[in-house]
């Protein structure tokens, strides 16, 4: 009896391995099979259509050039990757002269078309809308949303989310909204007051980040999260989420076997927090009298728009679970993108004023001027005539400008239907695009000498001219933070308030000063460089979260 069970345990471990072994031989050859299918995309760009490439490598790709660009530029290991493109241009002028740059990262990454021309940029993201990169929402925000929200949606789908959530976020309804997001910006100042006294040395991103999560919630949600004061049990589990996704290839997250129980127990735990939130709007929008968050403003547009497709709601309710459900998805991403990339904005405007007294003199006499010499005084002369914070056109010429030296995404990602090509609109060189991800290199085009002069310098100016003679007047499409055309950020008029009107409330009374520790990595000129870690990978954020002291202004 032990004997033949001890055979058969040997025949089943010997079926294992064996099994293992094809398994195995299976993936090497898909590897290598794919291996040769990418390498030869970029042969046949430079061999049947003319177009210069980086030096390539059957084996390797691009990874070892890119790999010594790094080294030579001595990019830092946490340096953000969507500056790698701005460093290839430095390196290979004349290949990425055009404004086009094909890079083989593959199986690091997806066959890739850098553009840097804002023509170029434009016929794929304005004159024509081509879909997102198939592989944003069905793989790296798949466990976040599984792509249906709107950031990823598309065709009718998208047309009908956008059009519903239109009404709410739109500058008007934000207006009325200010006296909410009064309340959470001055805990934010109070916040900064405690600092300024203590004299401790604080994380700023963490402030920026509590406060604009904070904002965001009064906005979609009409709902006081109270991060800045308070551990939020929905911020805590989605920030959790988020720190599982990866862009590129990352074995650590994706072979997780832990990964699906997680994001199962993050997406019960958001849901639970956000459908309560949820129905106590179901319940109320018809009732809701002044300004109206952007879940109230969606669900009236929901309800207009099957009413007047003839749908019945008697004996029902007329939004449906289901309904509700895409909904939770779209807040998810509302909640993500509104807080984000708002808060390392925030922190780097901090940044560039405190080292550019010239242009902190100029937002703080602009607020003398506009909101009375009282600092103390503004906030009361905001909520009753929030409109003030459209007479504010120097402090919003600083956010751009913030925008444009730090831009927390990289730009978008688009893929392209098989025979589309891109056109030099100059050369009429044409680039065959199909099969590989058109990405829109916003950092590229936004330290480029050729677009800004002086492209490293503060110079909030440039979005003040407004004669196309001038040199600092703005090149036609290439200032793009929010991207350009039908799908340009939805929440861009939510960001530039909210910055306005913290600045507004601040910049008067504070200074924010950096205190990195002696010795600290410099990187682009300074130590608050842009950074891509294993917990924050989606979007850039700020080296060390931004360690600074606050002191009062005198």
């Amino acid at each position: 009896m032990e004997q033949a069970l001890g055979l058969s345990g040997l025949l089943t471990i010997d079926h294992s391995i064996k099994l293992l072994g094809h398994l195995v031989l299976v993936g090497l050859v898909f590897f290598f099979v794919r291996l040769y299918q990418v390498r030869i995309m970029f042969r046949r760009v430079r061999k049947e259509h003319g177009i210069p490439i980086m030096p390539h490598s059957f084996l390797f790709g691009h990874l070892w050039t890119t790999a010594k660009i790094a080294i030579k530029h001595k990019i830092p290991r946490d340096g953000n990757g969507h500056w790698m493109f701005h460093f290839i241009k430095l390196e290979y002028p004349e290949i990425a002269a055009p404004g086009v740059l094909y890079m083989d990262v593959w199986p690091i990454g997806y066959p890739m078309i850098a553009v840097y021309h804002p023509e170029i940029m434009a016929q794929f993201t304005q004159e024509h809308s081509l879909p997102k990169w198939w592989a944003q929402g069905q793989r790296e925000f798949k466990h976040f949303t599984g792509g249906e929200d709107l950031v990823h949606l598309e065709g009718q789908e998208w047309k009908a989310a956008r059009a519903m959530f239109n009404p709410g976020f739109s500058a008007k309804n934000l207006l009325s909204l200010i006296p909410n997001f009064m309340e959470e910006a001055l805990v934010f100042r109070e916040r900064l007051r405690e600092a300024a006294v203590s004299g401790a040395v604080v994380k700023l991103e963490n402030y920026t980040t509590d406060v604009t999560v904070d904002v965001v919630a009064r906005a979609v949600l009409g709902t006081r999260l109270q991060t800045q004061t308070m551990s939020s049990k929905l911020m805590k589990a989605m920030q959790a989420q988020l720190s599982s996704i990866h862009l590129s290839l990352d074995l650590s997250k994706s072979l997780n076997p832990t990964r699906p129980i997680k994001n199962w127990f993050y997406n019960r735990t958001i849901r639970a927090e956000l459908m309560s939130l949820i129905q106590q709007t179901v319940l109320n929008y018809e009732q809701l009298e002044g300004p109206k968050t952007v879940l109230a403003l969606a669900l009236r547009s929901y309800v207009e728009e099957k009413r007047h497709q003839g749908a019945s709601s008697s004996g029902a309710s007329p939004i449906p679970p289901e309904f509700l459900e895409r909904v939770i998805k779209h807040i998810k991403i509302f909640m993500f993108a509104g807080h984000d990339t708002t808060a390392t904005t925030l922190a780097y405007a901090y940044h560039l004023l405190s080292l550019n007294s010239k242009q902190a003199g100029k937002m703080r006499a602009e607020h003398d001027e506009v909101l009375g010499p009282d600092p103390a005084a503004a906030a009361s002369r905001i909520a009753i005539d929030p409109t003030l914070l459209n007479s504010l056109p120097y402090t919003l010429a600083a956010i751009k400008e913030t925008l444009r030296l730090f831009p927390p995404v990289g730009g978008t990602i688009r893929q392209s239907p098989p025979g589309h090509h891109l056109t030099h609109p100059h050369t009429r060189q044409r680039y065959p695009t199909h099969g590989f991800m058109l990405h829109s290199s916003v950092t590229t085009t936004a330290r480029a000498p050729e677009f800004w002069p002086s492209p490293d310098a503060f110079m909030p100016e440039r979005f003040l001219a407004r004669d196309a003679s001038d040199p600092l007047y703005p090149v036609r499409n290439v200032w793009r933070p929010f991207e350009m055309g039908p799908r340009a950020c939805i929440g861009q008029e939510l960001v530039t308030l909210e910055l306005r009107l913290i600045l507004a409330l601040t910049v008067r009374e504070f200074v924010v000063e950096e205190a990195y520790e002696e010795g600290a990595p410099v990187w682009f000129g300074t130590r608050a460089y842009q950074v891509e870690t294993a917990e924050q990978a989606a979007t850039a954020h700020v080296k060390g979260g931004m360690p600074v002291r606050v002191r009062v202004q005198g």
